[in-house]
């Protein structure tokens, strides 16, 4: 495949994300409490106001960096990459992502140190002021984690 082909299979991945589909939708709380229990999340590093997870809430108007953050993101999926090169920054970073393993945002994140963790079932994510209350996500999902390896402490001479 050529390099415009590969181009244009991208902005159509992209665009079957972007169009027409909501990027506001939150993580189940059910999965969300869970992963919190494990990780001890700081930050929710993609809100929207009032549909954070955390009290602590990095938007699009108020950005908050990582940097040491225990951070939980589950970004637009039109624009992942943005989110996963902040990853390196932050003491922990764990990202809900739609399961492309063939995208150049997938690889920029292994190569970032981000490990794959699969999981059963589609989450159904809650669709913020709409009557209905969840749908299923439209593909599978996995979890990216990084997470900074701790330093080896230091004995006293």
């Amino acid at each position: 495949m050529g390099r415009g082909q590969n181009v244009a299979k991208s902005s159509a991945y992209v665009n079957w994300y972007g169009k027409g589909r909501a990027q506001n939708c939150r993580t189940p709380r059910s999965m969300f409490d869970q992963l919190h229990a494990e990780y001890g999340f700081t930050l929710d590093g993609a809100s929207e106001p009032g549909n954070g997870l955390l009290p602590l809430a990095s938007t699009a108007k108020k950005p908050i960096a990582w940097d040491g953050q225990r951070v939980f993101c589950n970004p637009p999926w039109s624009n992942i990459r943005p989110f996963i090169e902040q990853a390196p920054a932050a003491e922990l970073a764990v990202f809900l992502v739609p399961a492309r393993t063939n995208v150049a945002w997938f690889h920029r994140a292994i190569e970032l140190g981000g490990k794959a963790r699969f999981f059963q079932g589609r989450p159904s994510f809650e669709l913020p002021g709409r009557t209905k209350k969840s749908h299923n996500s439209p593909v599978d999902c996995l979890l990216l984690v990084f997470e900074r390896p701790k330093r080896a402490r230091r004995r006293p001479a």
